[in-house]
């Protein structure tokens, strides 16, 4: 079929930690399709990152600005930049989780980016400074001072 001109979907595990909680590392595996159309603000796309020396990444489109887009991984505290659309190579349109199958929806992917960039920053301070606390006293009730123990020979 590719021979043929037909362009087919292509599926691959992802790695790295920018679109979590909704793709997680080495677990997921994404299904993308190349892009017949622009991108909507909300799709998931695969791209040629203008601005490093990462070859593709898959992030979330931000902002639609007529030739380019803004496109920021629901993980990253910055946006990736205005990325122009001939560096858009496709599109996500599933996501596979063990046999959980979730398909993309840019509008309530959206809603999800949005709620992960307003709390998640906080939760993840907060998971920080709980298993901090717990290291601290986790430690102290982990290993508990040696109990003194008088025989009658001491005396």
């Amino acid at each position: 079929m590719a021979l043929e001109g037909v362009e087919i979907p292509m599926r691959i595990q992802v790695m790295g930690v920018s679109m979590y909680p909704l793709i997680r590392s080495r677990r997921d595996h994404v299904t993308i399709v190349p892009v017949s159309e622009k991108p909507r603000v909300g799709d998931i796309v695969l791209f040629s990152d203008p601005y490093s020396d990462a070859h593709y990444l898959l992030h979330r489109v931000w902002r639609d600005d007529g030739d380019t887009l803004l496109i920021w991984g629901d993980n990253n505290r910055r946006p990736d930049g205005l990325v122009p659309l001939e560096n858009v190579w496709g599109k996500a349109v599933l996501i596979e989780r063990g046999k959980r199958r979730i398909k993309t929806d840019p509008v309530k992917g959206m809603r999800l980016a949005k709620a992960w960039h307003f709390f998640g920053r906080g939760y993840r301070f907060a998971q920080r400074m709980k298993w901090r606390v717990l290291g601290i006293f986790g430690k102290q009730s982990r290993k508990p001072e040696p109990e003194t123990v008088t025989t009658g020979d001491n005396q």
